[in-house]
């Protein structure tokens, strides 16, 4: 697929990221009808949500803003996500949402992006990505999350009950001022073949083995959060994101 094919290719997938829940499931099952899904946005013709002209179902903002604008150094528009600091139990977030058709288990789901910190801002404590359940009936949308921590990527598992972190204190940082190439992708599963892993410019840095899901009413995967999905920082944070890519891969013997 050539990018103006990628501009993006959006309209038929967004469609399908909005459909009705009830609509994605098999007849007579409670369990996803699985097929795979490719979603990207280049952020050239600005932000929008909920229309079938892009792949984004809502615009997430609490104390934050997120804006398509250009940045020195790049071409076209990218992603401004600012986020103002933590005041008592509110997390502020300025993030992009993508509703995916539900993606369950044995499926693969990876999101992909380039990014910015911009210089004087913190590169601690703001989450990334979230893969998380909006209709299984829990409350806090349990999934793993890809966050960062003094500049290292870690995949948080704290939503499914897994105190744990995966981490790697002796990765690479990432610099302030420098655009990085981030992909994270998990595998679905509530046993002990899930798996996590994250990559910082085309290396592996950080990954682990285990479950990816609650063991109990979570069936799949439904919604993509992609930006500055919490800042737990006393301080406001500021990210560029661009060139974002969504894909899930089925099964093997699934429809594709």
């Amino acid at each position: 697929m050539d990018a103006s094919e990628m501009k993006w290719g959006i309209a038929l997938a967004g469609a399908a990221a909005v459909i009705g829940f009830g609509l994605m499931l098999a007849p007579g099952s409670a369990k996803p009808a699985q097929r795979d899904q490719h979603l990207g946005d280049m952020f050239d013709n600005g932000l929008c949500a909920g229309s079938d002209a892009c792949p984004w179902y809502f615009q997430q903002r609490v104390d934050g803003e997120v804006l398509a604008e250009p940045v020195a150094g790049r071409s076209g528009l990218a992603l401004h996500a600012l986020a103002g600091p933590k005041r008592g139990e509110t997390v502020a977030k300025a993030a992009l949402v993508a509703r995916v058709a539900p993606v369950g288990q044995g499926s693969v789901i990876r999101v992909s992006f380039d990014m910015m910190v911009p210089h004087g801002r913190p590169d601690n404590s703001l989450q990334l990505v979230d893969l998380e359940c909006a209709d299984c009936g829990w409350s806090h949308n349990p999934g793993v999350r890809l966050y960062l921590r003094h500049g290292r990527l870690r995949i948080d598992r704290s939503k499914i009950d897994v105190a744990r972190a995966w981490m790697n204190d002796a990765g690479p940082q990432m610099e302030h001022g420098r655009w990085h190439h981030v992909a994270y992708e998990m595998h679905v599963s509530a046993g002990d073949d899930g798996w996590a892993r994250a990559f910082l410019d085309g290396q592996e840095v950080v990954g682990g083995t285990g479950r990816t899901m609650m063991t109990k009413r979570m069936e799949w995967i439904d919604r993509v959060q992609v930006g500055l999905t919490a800042n737990s920082n006393p301080e406001p944070a500021e990210l560029w994101i661009d060139n974002v890519k969504i894909d899930v891969t089925a099964p093997a013997g699934k429809a594709r």
